[in-house]
């Protein structure tokens, strides 16, 4: 290679990746058009944040009563330590409550977002339009990636001001809410790039909707049966169950499970390090520690006791924050790997393997993709 074929490769090279980057916006501009038009999104984000106020509110009325009896007479009595017990015990309910529907409504929001991203453009006819462009197949696929979990992203994001009420508690910190939306935002991505998927893989929206939503509950419930299934045949003898230290089911089956994930984090806010869901995870993990079902109080600090009658100390410092940095990583090479065979699926069925685009047009200048993104948006119209 000479010296000047060094000087161009770069600005090529740079070029390439400017125009990758204004396909991407492009896309992702008549895409959030069409979606942000009409009332439907702005009705759907009200109504998903006035059902977390409502559920913050309930979890309130209900907890609070039973928090300042617990901890002998709360806010009205019992001292500066019975407060901050009961104070703390609120927002750690709060807390909890609200991951979990987030999550639950998040499983079912951000599927139906990319479910019909492709397949609505082959029942329009547009899909060829758009592939005649001179946009990249993967700049197509990854700007509706990405105008669909915009919305998605927008609203975690607005979400957050009614998280955070539990600062004003206690029992959760900023570092619990980091790794609650990073969970969310990982768990919207993979569902987002399953849906895509599936609407690039078949024709019609319903079946691709029918067919993530399918994957979802394999993902989630399916998973969980199969390990306790695992498990329960793992120690099975021909005399019964096992005598011997028990056996179970590879944990890498968890790892696509996103309430596991979530579970973990909200482990983290659980008075003393231990309680029901520590238990849980640890039980997955083969770690659980022998105890009782007693506990042992000094002052506001509480031990669970094992069955030899010795307190344990920490019973979830080798469980806490184990979980969901393995399952969002998980999903993100997972989401990757379905946007890029989404990407070859999207290109004719004669040229998926063989699909590349010339650097330099030799005939007449090209249409703008621009300009025939404008012409599929008055078809819309």
């Amino acid at each position: 290679m000479t010296a000047s074929d060094t000087v161009f490769a770069r600005p090529a090279r740079a070029s390439a990746v400017r125009e990758f980057g204004s396909s991407v916006v492009t896309i992702m501009v008549k895409e959030l058009r069409s979606r942000m038009r009409g009332r439907r999104a702005f009705i759907v984000l009200t109504v998903y944040l006035a059902i977390l106020a409502l559920i913050t509110y309930g979890v309130y009325v209900i907890v609070a009563p039973n928090a300042r009896g617990i901890t002998g007479g709360g806010f009205g009595g019992g001292g500066f330590g019975g407060q901050a017990n009961a104070s703390a015990l609120i927002g750690q309910s709060i807390f909890t409550l609200l991951s979990i529907f987030q999550l639950i409504l998040i499983c079912f929001i951000a599927p139906a977002f990319t479910a019909g991203q492709i397949s609505l453009e082959r029942e329009k006819q547009t899909l060829d339009l758009l592939i005649s462009t001179p946009m990249r197949p993967s700049a197509i696929v990854i700007g509706k990636l990405a105008a669909a979990l915009a919305f998605v992203v927008l609203m975690i994001v607005a979400a957050i001001p009614i998280t955070a009420i539990v600062l004003m508690y206690g029992g959760a910190s900023v570092d619990d809410i980091v790794r609650q939306q990073l969970v969310l935002l990982a768990t919207a991505l993979v569902l987002g790039a399953i849906g895509l998927f599936y609407s690039a893989l078949l024709k019609r929206t319903q079946a691709a909707t029918v067919l993530t939503y399918i994957t979802l509950l394999a993902l989630t419930l399916g998973t969980t049966m199969l390990f306790i299934f695992w498990t329960v045949v793992a120690n099975q003898t021909e005399n019964g169950f096992g005598v011997g230290p028990p056996k179970r089911a590879p944990e890498q089956l968890m790892y696509m499970n996103p309430g596991i994930a979530m579970l973990d984090v909200v482990s983290n806010t659980e008075p003393g390090g231990f309680g029901g869901i520590n238990s849980t995870l640890a039980q997955l993990r083969g770690n659980a520690p022998d105890m009782n079902g007693e506990v042992e109080c000094q002052g506001d600090i509480c031990r669970p006791i094992d069955r030899n009658g010795n307190p344990i100390d920490d019973v979830a410092s080798a469980d806490s924050g184990y979980w969901w940095p393995r399952i969002s990583a998980t999903f993100v090479v997972v989401a990757a790997l379905l946007t890029l065979a989404a990407t070859r699926l999207v290109i004719p069925p004669g040229m998926r393997w063989a699909f590349r685009r010339p650097r330099r047009p030799t005939g007449p200048a090209p249409i703008p993709a621009s300009a025939i993104v404008e012409l599929s948006e008055e078809s819309d119209r």
